[in-house]
């Protein structure tokens, strides 16, 4: 097995990889979720049902429904990301255990 630097990720490129939605974002979809929310129960428009109100509020049902679904998934992210992480570093350590093997055997 011969040792090629380029495919490895560095050690600090590994542990300052970040994946999801900062706390801001998050706090900022469960407002405009929550707004959605108000605006479908209670709305801004008059009462009477038209096609283009009853389009509109689907759309924000939707919308809603959407980005639950982003928030959801983005607590399920740091975990799968985890174990991505502690793999790469099981495998960088493991292919420095080969090369060690390797280099050792040459030397005879």
């Amino acid at each position: 097995m011969k040792h090629r630097p380029g495919l490895r990720m560095s050690q600090k490129n590994a542990d300052t990889f970040t994946v999801g939605l900062s706390e801001a974002e998050k706090q900022d979809l469960e407002e405009m979720i929550g707004d959605f929310r108000r605006k479908s129960a209670g709305g801004d428009l008059p009462e009477e049902t038209t096609p283009t109100r009853t389009q509109l509020d689907s759309i924000a049902r939707k919308l809603a429904d959407l980005s639950e679904m982003v928030l959801r998934m983005d607590r399920q992210m740091a975990p799968l990301v985890e174990v991505i992480r502690l793999s790469h570093q099981k495998s960088e350590l493991l292919s420095q255990r080969l090369d060690a093997v390797i280099a050792a055997l040459k030397k005879g």
